[in-house]
Parts: structure tokens; sequence; C-alpha cells
């Protein structure tokens, strides 16, 4: 003999649940989820896939490595001694904390007397960067030096420059080092 199965208010009832719980009440629930009923720091980090907050909706100053750039200019003219085989600073910058920066030095070189090699370096920590140009009353010239630096401390980058020239003193002019916070430094060397 056959037995027949009855339905009851609470079998319908738990098979509409069942169905709707397996096909489609996740998608029900996130259309009527919006901001307003999220709290405060709720999506962390964790809960957020990978590359998919883009563009505009990034604070780029919370970004490890983004920051303030630092910048100090000096207009007038830093004479440097006739004769000075020793680079003498002309300018220095002050980095107050430890990171990783991109340091950018500018100047104007100009001399009056005989065309000399006038060598310049762009020096943070261990890394330096040199400009050697031939400078004269009639070849003043803009020198740009470029350091890529790590400071484990508050430190300092400098730019310093000589004037083997036996009379005419160099007047270096227009000066300007700037320090632009970078997430890391990988320098290569080439063979």
């Amino acid at each position: 003999m056959r037995s027949r199965l009855r339905g009851t208010p609470a079998l319908a009832i738990s098979l509409i649940a069942l169905f709707a719980a397996l096909g489609g009440g996740y998608a029900i629930g996130a259309n009527k989820i919006g901001t307003h009923d999220l709290a405060n720091q709720a999506v962390t980090n964790k809960k957020i896939k990978k590359d998919t907050i883009k563009g505009n909706r990034v604070d780029e100053a919370s970004l490890s490595g983004a920051g303030t750039a630092l910048s100090i200019s000096e207009p007038t003219n830093v004479s440097v001694p006739a004769s000075t085989t020793t680079p003498k600073e002309v300018l220095s910058l002050q980095v107050p904390t430890a990171g990783s920066f991109v340091l950018i030095a500018k100047a104007v070189l100009a001399k009056g007397g005989t065309q000399t090699p006038v060598n310049c370096r762009l020096t943070a920590g261990a890394d330096s960067d040199r400009s050697l140009e031939a400078v004269d009353a009639t070849n003043n010239t803009t020198i740009v030096n470029t350091v890529a630096h790590t400071f484990t401390g508050p430190g300092t980058a400098t730019l310093a420059c000589d004037n083997p020239d036996v009379a005419a003193q160099l007047l270096v002019t227009d000066i300007r080092i700037t320090a632009i916070p970078v997430g890391a430094v990988s320098s290569t060397a080439l063979p």
C-alpha cells in the first residue's frame, strides 16, 4: 500500500525558506543593505578585495611612504671662493623623520675668469649624485642632481660645490633641494 505525503503549513514554509536561502536570499539582502546600515570602521582591509579601490577613492597621504614633500631654497648668491678644491656646502635640507625619499637639487652656477670644471654633489648619507660643468663668464649653467635615499632616522641632504679656478669666485644661486617621500627605494648600479 502506498502512503501519501501530506503537506503541512510548517513544511511549506520551511521549504520556501530553504529555497530562498539556497537560491537568492543573499541577493535580496544585498539590495537592502546601504551605507547607513554599516557602523563606522566596520569594513576593514581584510574584508576588501585586493585592487578594488582605485583613483580618487584613495587618500594618498594614508599610503605607506606617501606624505608631504620637503623643500628649501636659497634665491640669493652663495659664494664659493677661488681655489676651493673640497666641495663647500651651499645648501642643506633637514629631513626630520625616517623614510625613503627622492631628493632633487637644482642650482645656477656663474663665475668670471677662465673656463674651469665645477663639481657639485648632492649627498644624503652614503648616496650621492655629481654634476661636473665647465663654467666661465660666457658659460653659466644650471645643474640638477638626483638621489634616492632611505633615512633610518632624521637626516640631512646637502648640495656642495667646489671651485678650482685660482682667481675667480663661483656664485651659486637659485638653489633648491626637494625631498619627495616614496614607499621604498630600490637602487641598482649598472655593470
